[in-house]
């Protein structure tokens, strides 16, 4: 995003402009950028500079494409229109690659639309059994989906055995991300059904299976 700051020849100070149009625009975190620390670089003419913790946006094209358009400049319009003839460009070369990237991006922002939702209605469930809804409940939870799809192993264990660092889901394949997603959906409508967590688990294996099998049966036809 610093680049694009300066491309775009904002007169406001980086930070300063960066977080107003978050802010103005309604961009989300996670979907539209990323917020990085690194170690910004001392200025070798002055003896006093050191280095200093910085933060950098790692922005998406769509969110570079509306921060050039809503500059409203010359050079906003320019910029603009270099990341569309990019994108143009990327659907030529690799339409499969594109089509890739696209349904990656819609299974991660599904999957991340779901957890809120279910956590919510098993609160409301467990509220009418009499039972308060503490932390390692929702935990709970999100392990047995996660040992579903990711071979018995929760979504921890399974970064570790794959050497990843960070949120697991961010390394998780677009297939089980999809598969992760389905099982969240059909979990909320069996905790609205009023089952309880043993049920739901053998339910959510049975439905695991069918979703996988008929996967299989499509891709064979592609």
């Amino acid at each position: 995003a610093r680049a694009l700051h300066k491309a775009l020849g904002v007169g406001r100070v980086f930070r300063s402009w960066i977080k107003g149009r978050i802010e103005e625009y309604g961009f989300t975190e996670g979907v539209d950028y990323e917020v990085v620390e690194y170690l910004s670089r001392p200025d070798p003419v002055s003896a006093k500079s050191r280095q200093q913790t910085a933060l950098e946006y790692i922005i998406t094209v769509n969110m570079a494409k509306e921060l050039a358009m809503v500059e409203r400049t010359e050079q906003g319009r320019a910029v603009r229109q270099y990341f569309i003839k990019c994108e143009e460009e990327l659907h030529k070369v690799a339409p499969v690659r594109s089509a890739a990237l696209r349904r990656e991006l819609k299974a991660r922002i599904t999957v991340a639309s779901y957890f809120k939702p279910m956590c919510a209605a098993l609160e409301a469930y467990r509220a009418e059994l009499g039972k308060n809804t503490l932390q390692h409940h929702y935990t709970t939870e999100a392990n047995m989906l996660a040992r579903i799809v990711l071979g018995g192993m929760t979504a921890k264990q399974w970064a570790q055995a794959n050497g990843i660092t960070g949120e697991p889901r961010d390394h998780m394949s677009t297939l089980q991300l999809e598969h992760l997603s389905y099982l969240e959906q059909s979990n909320i409508t069996l905790i609205e059904l009023g089952q309880d967590y043993h049920q739901r688990k053998a339910e959510l294996i049975r439905l695991s299976q069918r979703w996988l099998a008929r996967r299989m049966e499509e891709n064979s036809h592609v």
